[in-house]
């Protein structure tokens, strides 16, 4: 079989070769298919997977799904792409604002210096601004909070419900949000137990704590609108 095989593979090659370039008459084209035919039914299909050796011992794998046509779109930052463009709306940040409060001249709070609405990264002891500074700084630092909003979320969700999830990540640190019952929910596909979820975050050193459960209040109303 191994000698038969290898001369049919030869005139298999001769006539593919010669007959490429210079053509072959009738009988040449007739023994080279011959050849074609012989080498394909000792060999298996020209083009075919060559099958892998069995392994008695392995363990059977079972097929994964069948792929999506049309997987979810997402960021490569993580978060979904109908998300990309939110920015926290004047509702949000005016939560925000009546809930840290305005200070126009630094102050000291746990030996930590805050100044406006509790910026903290260049407040410095002495400093003073004015309320558009204030605003300004607030709108930097709320950048953090967005853009973790953006990169946790992973459902679509419009403008009030951006705004009151940054709020809140505003509030908790993003890190916090991200271990937060509001998100848990929201991923899961449960927008009404998201916002009943913004309640459950309103305790300070393991007790309800009032001006937070009111803030709270006012960012579940803000997520429901």
């Amino acid at each position: 079989m191994r000698a038969t095989l290898i001369f049919w593979i030869i005139i298999f090659a001769f006539g593919v070769l010669v007959g490429e370039r210079y053509g072959l008459p009738g009988w040449a084209t007739s023994l080279t298919d011959r050849g074609f035919e012989t080498v394909e039914g000792l060999v298996g299909h020209v083009g075919e997977p060559i099958p892998a050796a069995e392994d008695d011992d392995a363990e059977p794998v079972a097929a994964g799904p069948a792929p999506q046509s049309s997987p979810p779109a997402s960021s490569s930052a993580g978060g979904v792409d109908a998300n990309a463009n939110l920015r926290i709306n004047d509702a949000g940040l005016q939560i925000i604002k009546d809930s840290e409060g305005l200070r126009l001249e630094a102050y000291n709070l746990g030996g930590q210096w805050l100044i406006g609405y509790g910026h903290a990264r260049t407040a410095r002891a002495g400093m003073k601004i004015s309320e558009a500074q204030a605003e300004a700084l607030l709108r930097e630092d709320v950048k953090d909070a967005e853009d973790g909003v953006r990169r946790k979320v992973a459902v679509p969700v419009n403008r009030n419900q951006f705004s009151a999830m940054v709020s809140l990540a505003y509030n908790l640190g993003v890190g916090g949000f991200g271990r937060s019952t509001v998100l848990s929910a929201l991923n899961a596909g449960d927008y009404n137990g998201a916002a009943d979820a913004f309640l459950n975050h309103n305790k300070a050193g393991g007790k309800v704590n009032e001006h937070l459960t009111h803030r709270r209040e006012q960012e579940r109303a803000l997520f429901l609108k």
